[in-house]
């Protein structure tokens, strides 16, 4: 075989001993699919000695055919004079390998190529990849189920690894920066309006909520809260950090007309409590001069008409003189009676007592009557009359009191003002 020329039986011997090392199937054949060595992994499994396999059409001494094992390397490294390697499901065994043919610098004595053929079991490889395959399919149809932008991004050089479609990210390249994306942008976030949630986890190691403001396809800029969340590899170290935005723009709007309204509305409370003060300034000023005219009034009525109508009204007059007296009295008194019921709550603070005998005068009662009345003494009924005169302000004065106080409204409305 070869440009060296060695027993077969030798040859076979040195070849053996080399692939019984492999804990894996190894099989050496010509081009023709023919075994001519197989390790003790293989004997083992199919239960054989060498002398049963060796010379024997591999399809059907390993997988139990008549034909070329469908997706065999073999065919494809005699055509292409190379080694080849693929992953097969072998349905003989419901399992997967990884199958290889090496092309080898030896021949048969025949003249046939020789190849180093190889097959390990990768079943469980496979079927942690296809675990590991169906959760990527769960994540990325979970995130794609997300009606926010969600995207992760690498904490050394920003790069956004992926993202959703409501991202609007486009294709993602390694210049993906997420300040380019989401800032137009050629550096990183900074800044009280725009802080950098990668830079503020940086600090924290914790997760983070921010407000900035994005730049959609369009270029329209619309308002985001950011939630950033970080990731560790095992040895703690900050790698990628998780952001999912949720857009804001019309609470931020409704903020902010609603701050323009109560600015509006602290406004127009400030000079609607203005004009109230400068109301009730100009109402009691008002007041008060209406109250110095009614005192004046009342009081000049009091002093200097009233003395003389008590002297007129005892002078010697004929019956005639007397009616037109008394209808002048009774005239008067009309006059002063609003007057003096406005001013009832700042000149008077009758006591209930003094409510009572004070009303029972207007009466035309006598001091005995009012005495037997209330059951009171003449004397307290006396003094009664005397506070109610002083606090009447027309003690010591020639004033008839009953009178004076049927010029007034009825007493009982004296506590109500």
């Amino acid at each position: 075989m070869g440009n060296e020329k060695y027993s077969e039986k030798t040859f076979m011997s040195i070849i053996q001993n080399i692939i019984n090392v492999f804990p894996y199937f190894v099989i050496i054949v010509d081009e023709d699919h023919n075994i001519l060595l197989a390790n003790d992994m293989v004997l083992n499994v199919l239960g054989k000695n060498i002398e049963d396999v060796a010379g024997h059409y591999c399809p059907k001494v390993i997988h139990g055919i008549d034909d070329s094992f469908p997706g065999c390397p073999l065919e494809d490294a005699l055509q292409k004079d190379r080694c080849i390697e693929k992953d097969l499901l072998d349905p003989f065994y419901k399992t997967w390998v990884s199958s290889a043919i090496y092309p080898m610098n030896f021949k048969t004595l025949d003249g046939k190529k020789i190849f180093f053929h190889i097959a390990r079991d990768i079943t469980e490889r496979k079927k942690a990849e296809e675990v590991i395959r169906q959760q990527n399919d769960f994540l990325k149809n979970l995130i794609e189920s997300l009606t926010q932008p969600f995207y992760v991004i690498d904490v050394n050089d920003y790069t956004v690894k992926m993202a959703n479609s409501a991202a609007q990210f486009g294709i993602l390249t390694e210049n993906s920066k997420c300040f380019k994306l989401t800032h137009h942008k050629n550096k990183p976030c900074k800044g009280a309006k725009n802080k950098c949630p990668i830079e503020i986890i940086k600090k924290t190691k914790q997760p983070i909520v921010v407000e900035h403001e994005h730049y959609i396809n369009d270029g329209e800029v619309r308002y985001f809260e950011v939630h950033g969340y970080p990731l560790f590899d095992k040895e703690g170290n900050l790698i990628q950090i998780i952001e999912y935005t949720m857009d804001i723009t019309k609470r931020k709007q409704a903020e902010k007309k609603l701050k323009k309204t109560q600015n509006k509305l602290e406004m127009k409370s400030k000079n609607l409590e203005e004009y109230n003060i400068a109301l009730k300034v100009l109402l009691e000023h008002q007041e008060s001069e209406k109250n110095k005219i009614y005192r004046n009034i009342l009081g000049n009525i009091k002093n200097l008409v009233y003395p003389y109508l008590e002297k007129l009204k005892k002078s010697s007059l004929v019956e005639s003189q007397k009616t037109l007296v008394d209808i002048l009295e009774s005239n008067l008194l009309e006059i002063i009676k609003p007057f003096s019921t406005i001013l009832m709550s700042d000149q008077i603070n009758f006591s209930p007592s003094e409510v009572r005998v004070a009303n029972l005068i207007k009466e035309g009662k006598t001091a005995k009557e009012i005495s037997e009345i209330i059951f009171i003494s003449e004397n307290t009924v006396k003094t009664h009359y005397q506070n109610i005169r002083s606090k009447l302000k027309i003690k010591n004065k020639k004033v008839n009191l009953r009178n004076y106080l049927q010029s007034l409204e009825k007493l009982s409305k004296f506590k109500k003002l």
